[in-house]
């Protein structure tokens, strides 16, 4: 059976799935965009339809529409996963709203669910998300021993990108490293983490995100509703479950440290909200050389900032 990766270095193979010639024709005209580079798109109007082509067409994606006659995409997507097709992935594009179904959805693996109508670049991102986790799967990066530090290496970029996408399954993002974090960029209030050597002695790591990083990570983590992310975002009041699910996100990244900061081993101490004064914060956003920085971008919620610091 063809498997995504084995697409990975070939021109993607996109199959979209709509029973609407219109939204098919819509579909295929976003999908052939440059920014995708070269692409292969094969249509059709129903689940069963896409079963016969997944076989045929050997697709790295499937972006499949909810309500459709004879196979909806939910039922196309336990299918797939029922008949093997374990690693293909499965995106939606629909008007489907329920919160139940749409959970039943990310059980089951979707890649993303991007809601009609939508705008072109939401569906892009969330189908560059795709290919690009498609492309790294086939070309994974070398042992941790050899790979680069997070300091001034493009590689960090890659890293965090696994890690935000383990924790953001289903959600598009992008994460570009090397636009400073600087305190302009600070909010009301922020999550500053606190990590210790193992050692206790010796030099620990701090890591900042301010309000709408947080929310991102803390909300898309938790699956809140879309609409109270946004609010989040705009009030900078995070419900507690929020700032809870964002805590937890810099909790489980001190593995990744440990390997990555040029700092020897390090573990979670604390995280807690700050606000843009916290001396302790400005004096590390404005004077610790030894940093990285990166823009988090999410479709429909913005962009926020996080800082990795040597403390």
């Amino acid at each position: 059976m063809p498997s995504a990766a084995s697409h990975a270095t070939a021109r993607p193979r996109l199959l979209v799935v709509d029973d609407s010639r219109a939204m098919r024709a819509i579909l295929r005209r976003v999908l052939a965009c440059r920014s995708l580079g070269e692409t292969e798109i094969h249509t059709v109007a129903d689940g069963e339809a896409a079963l016969e082509a997944v076989d045929s067409f050997a697709p790295q994606l499937v972006i499949s529409d909810w309500h459709m006659p004879r196979m909806g995409g939910l039922e196309l997507l336990q299918t797939l996963r029922q008949t093997g097709h374990t690693e293909l992935a499965v995106g939606f594009v629909t008007t489907e709203t329920s919160l139940p179904l749409l959970q039943q959805a990310r059980t089951n693996g979707a890649a993303f669910i991007v809601q009609k109508p939508f705008r072109d670049e939401e569906l892009l991102s969330a189908v560059r998300n795709v290919l690009q986790a498609a492309h790294e799967a086939a070309d994974p990066e070398p042992a941790v021993k050899e790979a680069p530090t997070l300091v001034d290496t493009a590689g960090s970029a890659k890293v965090m990108r696994r890690f935000v996408q383990a924790w953001l399954p289903g959600l598009p993002f992008r994460v570009i490293e090397g636009e400073k974090f600087g305190s302009e960029h600070l909010s009301a209030k922020n999550l500053l983490a606190i990590y210790s050597p193992h050692s206790g002695k010796g030099t620990g790591v701090l890591a900042a995100a301010n309000m709408p990083a947080l929310c991102m990570l803390g909300g898309g983590a938790i699956q809140a509703d879309p609409k109270d992310i946004r609010q989040a975002i705009q009030d900078e009041k995070p419900s507690p479950a929020i700032i809870e699910s964002a805590s937890n996100f810099f909790h489980d990244l001190d593995a990744m440290l440990s390997h990555q900061l040029p700092v020897g081993e390090v573990r979670f101490k604390s995280a807690n909200l700050v606000t843009r004064d916290d001396a302790r914060l400005r004096a590390a956003l404005n004077d610790s050389p030894v940093r990285v920085d990166y823009r988090l971008s999410v479709p429909g919620y913005g962009d926020g900032r996080l800082v990795l610091i040597r403390a």
